[in-house]
């Protein structure tokens, strides 16, 4: 996956070309949709979906979906984000490169609603990239998300992947208006997945080095240690 390499998203494009395309999908139902460390679903069960478009040229673009609770008093019930980048190797080394932008949309709460930029290597299930965003959530503040992490997939449809974040910014700066609620924080997750046919089963645990009075346990925003449990069908 290009963009969320730890945090499942897809794909939507118009495109044509003489070179070779190719469209995917994906459904998962999903036990907490966890974003950088923090539940976006209070904690309960989610439904996700999208669609994907990949080119030989590199180019890759996409439009995913997923059901949100954040917490009664909230008009936002679903998060639509769409996605376009570019990603190539670099001749024969091994190494790849990735550049690309998102758009986080809240129907119903477009206040909150913002885009980044990233750019990012890969190598030999090794990967790391940096995102900007000029505007985290609506607050009027930049932020920046740094992360990397390794995968390993064995032939017998057994994988594994352990990664880690660091957020900060000015949308973090508690000396300067607090426009996020929290310091700077990593967050961090390891995970054991199973690939059967068109079915990908995950189990990992995520959190965040968060603490009081910052530190939520559970329900809206959760953020410390815990596990997610989802089941992904690609498509066709």
């Amino acid at each position: 996956m290009k963009l969320r390499i730890y945090a499942t998203t897809a794909v939507l494009s118009l495109i044509s070309g003489t070179a070779s395309a190719e469209f995917s999908g994906t459904l998962t139902l999903t036990s907490d949709y966890d974003f950088r460390g923090f539940s976006q679903t209070a904690g309960d069960f989610a439904i996700q979906g999208g669609l994907d478009y990949e080119h030989d040229s590199g180019f890759y673009a996409s439009a995913w979906g997923s059901s949100l609770d954040f917490g009664k008093d909230s008009d936002a019930d679903v998060e639509v984000d769409y996605i376009a980048g570019f990603s190539r190797a670099f001749g024969e080394s091994g190494v790849s490169w990735d550049i690309g932008y998102i758009a986080y949309t809240y129907p119903g709460l477009s206040s909150i609603n913002f885009s980044e930029v990233y750019g990012g290597l890969g190598w030999d299930g090794f990967s790391a990239s940096l995102s900007y965003s000029d505007d985290l959530a609506g607050v009027g503040q930049s932020a920046w998300y740094l992360d990397g992490g390794y995968s390993y997939e064995w032939e017998n449809g057994w994988g594994v992947l352990i990664y880690g974040g660091y957020n900060f910014g000015n949308a973090y700066d508690r000396d300067d208006g607090m426009g996020i609620g929290l310091p700077d924080f990593w967050n961090y997750g390891a995970a054991v997945g199973y690939s059967l046919s068109k079915l990908y089963f995950e189990a990992k645990v995520v959190g965040t080095d968060l603490s009081a009075p910052y530190k939520t346990d559970n329900g809206v925003f959760a953020n410390d240690l815990r596990g997610v449990f989802s089941v992904t069908l690609s498509l066709p």
